[in-house]
């Protein structure tokens, strides 16, 4: 049996190597943590504690509660824990510091017009600022840091444009973003109600990657030193149905889960300041091509196992580890 690696050793690792460097500097990297489920609330308190601790976004996902074997489900689980206008807030404030503006001491959660916050800030003797001479002054940015951003889908960074905008509003006035919210979060996937923002593509299983690929950026973008996934997938790993009310997979959703893991892999250094944390049951480790472990995918199994290990010590930082 191959040896394991106390949980904590291994998060001092995670951060040392990671957290606190190359994911901060935009890299990205998945883990595949196999553990218990008796140590999985500690896993998760110590992971979303470190990550919040430095800066980070942190999102957990669970196979029993979203369909993990959906790309488009796997964002809208991750878009429906996010505040899109906190962010869209944050990144107002980023862009008025570097204008000149003083907003140290602005709250991006406060309730009130974040343009007309600025204005008031700012505004003296010999200069009054109304909302709209902000707006004014900070649009050009606006176009060029997001409008004009490619490393973000065409459609998304349409949608986080107006998501700013649209913040110049007052709190007794009707938001007018909402449907771009509810789109980014699959409350309402058609496409008709976010066509007056000139926004045309769908999320779905096609395209959700590229949108998944932008968000991570502009989490990074607005001021987040990046963004921690946990995601437990424990739950592919059952052979019937508990009849519990979660969800449960067949074969082939497993099959396409592993299929979505694989191109995380192949394709992580396409996302930016992210860690992707999937936490696992020992049934994932089953090589068996019958069974419902990484053996059914072999193209999953041989980019993360660890088929050269030494005899007695664990790498902490394989993309592979055996916690206890």
């Amino acid at each position: 049996m191959a040896n394991t690696i106390p949980f904590h050793d291994w998060l001092k690792h995670l951060d040392s190597e990671y957290l606190s460097t190359f994911i901060r500097d935009g890299g990205a990297s998945i883990k595949f943590a196999v553990t218990k489920d008796d140590l999985k609330p500690e896993l998760y308190h110590a992971v979303e504690s470190k990550g919040r601790g430095l800066g980070y976004l942190v999102v957990r996902l669970d196979a029993a509660d979203i369909r993990v074997h959906m790309p488009q489900d796997i964002f809208f689980g991750m878009a429906k824990q996010v505040n899109w206008r906190h962010l869209a807030r944050r990144f107002i404030l980023r862009l008025a510091k570097e204008c000149g503006y003083g907003v140290d001491d602005v709250n991006p959660g406060d309730a009130e017009n974040i343009f007309k916050i600025i204005g008031r800030r700012n505004s003296g003797l010999n200069r009054v600022l109304d909302s709209e001479a902000v707006l004014r002054e900070l649009r050009p940015e606006l176009e060029a840091q997001v409008a004009q951003e490619y490393r973000m889908a065409k459609d998304f960074r349409v949608a986080m444009s107006h998501l700013c905008l649209r913040e110049n509003v007052h709190p007794s006035q009707e938001y007018t973003a909402q449907p771009l919210i509810d789109w980014l979060t699959g409350e309402k996937t058609r496409i008709s109600s976010v066509r007056p923002f000139s926004i045309y593509t769908a999320i779905n299983r096609t395209t959700s990657r590229h949108f998944l690929e932008s968000a991570l950026f502009w989490f990074k973008h607005v001021g987040y030193a990046g963004t921690v996934i946990v995601l437990d997938n424990s739950r592919i790993a059952l052979s019937s149905d508990p009849k519990d009310g979660r969800r449960y997979y067949t074969k082939a959703m497993v099959m396409d889960h592993y299929e979505i893991l694989r191109e995380f892999v192949d394709g992580i250094d396409r996302l930016s300041g992210a860690l992707l944390v999937i936490v696992t049951s020992s049934e994932f480790l089953n090589e068996d091509n019958r069974s419902r472990g990484f053996g059914l995918y072999q193209a999953l199994m041989t980019r993360i196992m660890d088929d050269v290990r030494d005899k007695n010590l664990v790498n902490p930082i394989a993309s592979l580890v055996r916690l206890s």
